[in-house]
């Protein structure tokens, strides 16, 4: 008798546990089905917006996560549970809801958003932050070095403190924003910041000169001073105001380019927009059709993988993920398909160039604020040297192709020059990198912007050296 009233106790406390954790799921049920009606309507409205990305992640991170846990704490191995259970690798960490507030934080930096009017969902479209999601943003902003955002972020979340629930104490919030401000006090009057050493250190792949000698302002090689522009000026270039002088403007012109009578061409020339005119860059329309761009991306998405970069020491190279770097890539050659050779035959058709040294299609996917900060496309991803050998030389020139349109954002600022490629779908932008004579051209200091509303495909073909003396001939001023 006595076993039996013990058991019977067990097995109240069994189900009583089971009916808890069913009613947690249930509950979650409810909300995510809620939600995966309302966005399943318009799936593609929803997932260009930098907030609704930041949700999403942070559904699979938490809630989606949770869910995975009750239904092991349930012990239950159905069919049901089976595919969420084997899925739970794929989802989103806590480093990756660190990483979406990072990527907010680089569209409010670049185009010089107000905090309350992201919070707001005032972007573009209603898409609220919760109270809880400001803090961790503006932490996020803390552990960035951007302490006057970090300031505007703790403010707001300690305004609205009171509405709804939170989970952070308003002593933690408080604490932060007095950090954040002792950080604002601190760097004031220096030239750059902790954060600011910090990028330059992860961007050291961006600058090719040796010896390097790095300052915020300018790299000193040799002899020479080559001066780059701030991130001040690549955000300026980003949100277009920077004005093109009339003197340059009017030299620009709009054509059809044939390429000197390519047979190829002549049936079907190609739309020309020059973008500026020393150095000469232009972007080419309808160099692709949305069939072609869609079989391309078909073919990269299974190959997608975190954008890397090469830390060099004097002993070996070690490949690490791009911290500045928010894209996914994929690399795809003429054997990929008759689609990637068809488009690397019609790129030597329009520059004029020899595709046999050519580096292999790289196709890019951009994150959550995706960018990509200045740099030269001269060498190989490499964080010490531009010389470093390569069997086929140098990035003589860049053939970018843009396979999505971007809403808002995303578009490739030339930084010295202060002029924006716009992301059109189908068009190319097409620029050297190197003058005739094989001296590095720095004015084409380049890098993609911030992604504000879309979703961004681009894909690089970069030409190298060996291969092309006959196609572009040395000039008899060395810096023509």
């Amino acid at each position: 008798i006595r076993h039996e009233s013990v058991l019977a106790a067990t097995l109240q406390k069994y189900i009583k546990a089971k009916m808890e954790i069913l009613q947690n799921l249930q509950t979650y049920a409810d909300e995510l089905s809620e939600i995966a009606d309302r966005v399943s309507a318009n799936k593609e409205e929803y997932i260009i917006h930098p907030i609704n990305q930041y949700h999403l992640i942070k559904r699979f991170a938490t809630q989606w996560t949770e869910v995975n846990q009750l239904l092991d704490r349930f012990n239950r191995t159905g069919k049901k549970t089976i595919s969420i259970k084997n899925a739970a690798h794929l989802f989103p960490k806590e480093e990756d809801i660190k990483g979406s507030a990072e990527g907010i934080l680089r569209i409010q930096e670049t185009y010089n958003l107000n905090t309350s009017d992201i919070a707001k969902g005032n972007i573009s479209g209603k898409k609220d932050l919760t109270t809880d999601e400001c803090y961790h943003i503006g932490k996020a902003a803390f552990n960035g070095g951007l302490y006057d955002r970090c300031t505007q972020w703790m403010q707001f979340s300690l305004q609205r403190f009171e509405e709804g629930t939170q989970n952070f104490s308003k002593a933690h919030a408080e604490e932060y924003l007095k950090l954040c401000e002792m950080g604002l006090d601190e760097f004031a009057d220096d030239a750059y910041n902790i954060t600011d050493a910090l990028d330059l250190r992860n961007r050291a792949n961006l600058i090719f000169f040796r010896p390097i000698v790095a300052t915020k302002a300018h790299i000193s090689s040799d002899d020479k001073s080559y001066k780059f522009s701030d991130d001040k000026k690549f955000s300026k270039v980003c949100r277009g105001d920077v004005k093109i002088p009339k003197h340059v403007e009017r030299k620009l012109h709009c054509y059809l380019h044939t390429n000197n009578g390519n047979p190829w061409l002549m049936f079907n020339p190609v739309k020309v927009e020059e973008l500026w005119d020393s150095p000469h860059i232009v972007q080419f329309y309808d160099v692709i059709t949305s069939a072609e761009v869609d079989k391309i991306k078909k073919l990269a998405k299974p190959s997608l993988f975190r954008a890397i970069h090469v830390v060099s020491d004097e002993e070996d190279d070690d490949f690490q993920k791009a911290a500045y770097r928010i894209t996914k890539i994929s690399w795809l050659n003429d054997t990929s398909g008759p689609v990637i050779a068809k488009l690397t035959r019609r790129i030597s058709e329009i520059t004029g160039l020899s595709m046999n040294t050519s580096e292999e299609l790289q196709v890019a996917n951009y994150g959550v604020g995706g960018e990509y900060p200045p740099h030269l496309d001269v060498a190989s991803v490499s964080n010490t040297t531009l010389f470093k050998y390569h069997p086929e030389g140098r990035r003589i020139a860049t053939f970018l192709i843009y396979l999505s349109e971007v809403q808002e954002g995303g578009g490739t600022a030339f930084v010295e020059a202060g002029v924006t490629a716009k992301p059109i779908k189908g068009s190319a932008v097409f620029w050297y990198n190197m003058y005739p004579s094989g001296d590095i051209d720095i004015r084409t200091f380049h890098g993609a912007c911030p992604v504000m509303i879309g979703n961004k495909w681009a894909s690089n073909k970069w030409i190298r050296e060996a291969g092309e003396p006959f196609h572009r001939q040395c000039k008899l001023d060395r810096n023509a």
